[in-house]
């Protein structure tokens, strides 16, 4: 029996071959490892310093205050158009009102942290 014949399979098959397809196999299960690395790399090299705000003698990180300013900034859009009496033609209210929430939140980041 020669040394690149299998049992069984009837064919012959080199090691070099086998070699190549188990390297295939190798690379791209190791391919979304590298791809995750990378790009966790890429978003961490982007801050030069932590965006954080002294409040109260602590700590905060900058997007937590900016989400509740945007959160505040939601409630107080609702209750004025609970006055004026747009929120009953409001279609879908909680799309709205998250979305209302985004863009306060995103301005409050733009004109506190933009440069």
């Amino acid at each position: 029996m020669s040394v690149g014949v299998h049992q069984g399979s009837g064919r012959a098959r080199s090691p070099a071959v086998e070699r190549g397809r188990w390297l295939r196999a190798a690379r791209c299960c190791c391919a979304p490892s590298a791809l995750w690395r990378v790009a966790v790399a890429l978003t961490i090299s982007g801050c030069s310093y932590p965006p954080t705000q002294d409040l109260f003698g602590s700590y905060f990180p900058a997007w937590m205050l900016c989400a509740v300013l945007g959160i505040v900034a939601a409630v107080i859009i609702r209750q004025i158009l609970a006055v004026v009496g747009v929120s009953d033609y409001v279609v879908a209210p909680l799309l709205t009102y998250t979305g209302l929430a985004m863009s306060a939140t995103l301005l409050a980041w733009l004109l506190w942290f933009g440069h």
